[in-house]
């Protein structure tokens, strides 16, 4: 569905001027069609700003969020780019934001050489023209690796009819929406999510995930799932705000280096409860934030992290005292050596 503008000028009190620029966001609500640019700039708390919060402190928050107004840079790293390129490919079928340059079309002025990547004057000029024009630039044989991760997804997604049809049947045309604005109030506080696929009754959502690591479910857990597990409960929460469902969130999980194998992972009641309570906090800092107008940083005293039990026993492991899980020896004898050696 084409984004209305006029639709969503009437949405937002029939300002077209303040649709045009979005300086001052928007009413809750569901905007098909809206483009990320400018999703991107919309005044609404988000799930990466809730997480920013969480990880690291409410300085990095609003270095990350819509209130800081000096120029960040572009995330137009190969790795991203690659990413936003296979998401719009997987999710909308569409290149049209893509400029594939191939280097043979720009061998070296003097020697006739043909750049490995952006490394003569022609192919950068090419790049740079790309991105002026609004375009993600590629090269031809990576835009060959971002569409064989892609075939590697929909392969995946077609495997899903048996075992996870609900999953499956979202993907399928008309049964699902791609990269839907949702913006909701809660509790004065606007904000907003794009979930990358959700179904028509808001009861599943599918964010996809392309990854340098691996895509085993348990390894892909242990990794980058603390903050994913917040993105998930705040996704949530704007569902039961505007839909009242409290859908699944399932990563759909994609390696970015042959043979691009794929995973299917749920988050957990636990990870759910969790996850959400690091939402309600992060909210809470935010707007003691936006009362007070201070947005501390990092501690200013010394801080002394407690030495992980595994690096514990990595180090008596070397030293050839074999311990459990707590760090204690296995033999008893060694336990009372270790306490003889230290009193």
């Amino acid at each position: 569905m084409a984004f209305d503008l006029t639709e969503f000028a009437e949405k937002i009190g029939g300002d077209m001027m303040k649709a045009q620029t979005l300086s001052a966001g928007m009413k809750p609500g569901v905007f098909p069609g809206l483009p990320i640019a400018d999703y991107l700039r919309l005044a609404a708390f988000s799930a990466s700003v809730a997480s920013d919060l969480v990880d690291f402190c409410p300085r990095a928050a609003f270095h990350s969020s819509y209130l800081n107004n000096s120029p960040r840079e572009a995330d137009d790293t190969a790795a991203s780019d690659a990413g936003t390129i296979a998401h719009a490919i997987l999710l909308e079928g569409s290149t049209d934001g893509v400029a594939v340059i191939d280097p043979n079309d720009h061998p070296a002025e003097k020697t006739g050489a043909i750049p490995a990547g952006w490394t003569n004057k022609s192919i950068r000029a090419a790049r740079d023209a790309a991105r002026a024009a609004g375009k993600i630039p590629v090269l031809a044989d990576a835009m060959g690796r971002i569409e064989a991760m892609v075939d590697s997804g929909h392969a995946f997604i077609e495997s899903l009819r048996d075992t996870e049809p609900a999953v499956w049947q979202m993907f399928q045309p008309g049964d699902g929406e791609s990269e839907l604005t949702c913006v909701w109030d809660d509790d004065g506080t606007l904000c907003r999510m794009r979930p990358d696929r959700i179904n028509p009754e808001r009861t599943v959502i599918v964010d996809l995930k392309f990854t340098a690591l691996s895509a085993e479910p348990d390894a892909f857990s242990r990794g980058p799932m603390a903050r994913h597990r917040i993105s998930a409960a705040f996704y949530r929460r704007g569902c039961q705000q505007l839909f009242g469902t409290s859908p699944d969130y399932l990563f759909l999980v994609i390696e970015n280096s042959a043979p691009f194998l794929c995973s299917l992972v749920g988050v957990d009641p636990t990870g759910f409860q969790i996850g959400g309570e690091k939402v309600a906090y992060a909210l809470n800092e935010w707007r003691r934030c936006l009362a007070s107008g201070e947005w501390p940083g990092y501690p200013t005293r010394v801080c002394y992290p407690e030495t992980p039990i595994w690096e514990q026993n990595r180090w008596q492991e070397k030293l050839g005292v074999e311990c459990d899980a707590q760090g204690i020896p296995y033999s008893i004898d060694k336990l009372f050596e270790r306490k003889r050696e230290s009193a």
